[in-house]
């Protein structure tokens, strides 16, 4: 199994399966803190759409950066503590970075949810991963076998595949990212061995289901690196990273991140959603807004008695996260 260490900005980046965590960033602030370094500049690649490739880091002072995220962590905070007390929602984590040089602040990030239907993009990068290395593998076609057994969708998919048909694994990783078609997950599944997806989890760092593992197991945090991992293109071919990013970009799903935007504003993102015992559900968004010239993060995880209120928490944190930075924006522009 090929490991690879990356060094980001004069840190190493250790994968989880060598010392179970990451190490982000040339300093991590302590918990409930921006992440901030007035010393260092990512140099990034040009010339793709979705991805921005690390190349190295400079230093020199970045006067963006040195004016922080508190305020837009605070009104994030209070959003979500006025929803509780509303009643919309029981719980609430939210994790945000700054993709331009990598400022982050968190909600709650480490409090554990289901991640549900999120857990296709680790499968989608399992396979991208095993292509490299198996030029025909996306070509292949496999068959929807009818005895396969489904995870119930309480959103359920607007294109679905049919029983009995052959399906190139380009298509189905490509339906079951834009309309998380539980079917092709399963399909997906069946076709890969099951070290590969793990593989992709442990060697990133990200917290991994086991026989041992609770319903919730899946930090805000954790799984938010794995859209870190594909927009700096440091795992996966950069051509691949791309694909996936354009992929999540169509995502079949416009109540969460994407309500919170202008109309126009792309969204790669994936969705998950789960009804548990005693009718509590969970619902998470998590992807990268392409605000212009400055991308960033954000990934959201609720849990509560209502769907559609917790819809509507996610676009509100979402519209608040876009709408403080253009403020934040506006106030530094001379």
């Amino acid at each position: 199994m090929r490991k690879h260490i990356f060094i980001f900005c004069a840190v190493f980046f250790v994968f989880g399966a060598l010392v179970g965590k990451f190490v982000w960033g040339a300093s991590l602030a302590k918990e409930g803190e921006d992440a901030l370094d007035d010393e260092l500049t990512e140099v990034r690649e040009g010339g793709y759409k979705y991805i921005s490739p690390l190349l190295e880091c400079e230093t020199g002072k970045d006067t963006y950066r040195l004016n922080g995220l508190n305020d837009l962590r605070s009104e994030v905070t209070h959003l979500v503590e006025n929803e509780k007390i509303a009643g919309n929602v029981t719980d609430v984590a939210v994790y945000f970075r700054d993709l331009n040089n990598g400022p982050w602040f968190g909600v709650n990030e480490h409090v554990a949810f289901s991640p549900a239907s999120l857990l296709k993009l680790p499968v989608m990068m399992a396979y991208y991963k095993k292509s490299e290395v198996d030029s025909e593998l996306l070509n292949r076609k496999v068959k929807y076998d009818e005895n396969l057994v489904l995870l119930e969708q309480s959103i359920s998919p607007t294109n679905q595949i049919e029983k009995g048909k052959e399906y190139a694994i380009d298509d189905l990783i490509k339906r079951m990212m834009v309309y998380s078609d539980n079917a092709t997950l399963a399909i997906l599944e069946e076709n890969i061995e099951p070290a590969r997806i793990d593989e992709i989890t442990l060697d990133l760092g990200v917290e991994t289901a086991t026989a041992q593992s609770p319903e919730d197991f899946m930090s805000v945090k954790g799984y938010a690196g794995l859209f870190r991992i594909l927009y700096n293109a440091s795992y996966i071919k950069k051509e691949l990273s791309e694909k996936a990013l354009e992929i999540l970009s169509k995502a079949e799903f416009n109540y969460g991140l994407v309500a919170g935007v202008p109309k126009g504003i792309s969204v790669a993102h994936k969705f998950g959603e789960r009804t548990l015992e005693q009718n509590i559900s969970q619902l998470h968004d998590c992807g990268i807004i392409y605000r212009k010239n400055n991308p960033y993060l954000l990934c959201i995880m609720t849990r509560g008695s209502n769907l559609n209120n917790l819809e509507k928490v996610i676009s509100k944190i979402s519209a608040v996260t876009y709408q403080g930075l253009e403020r934040r924006a506006s106030q530094l522009t001379p």
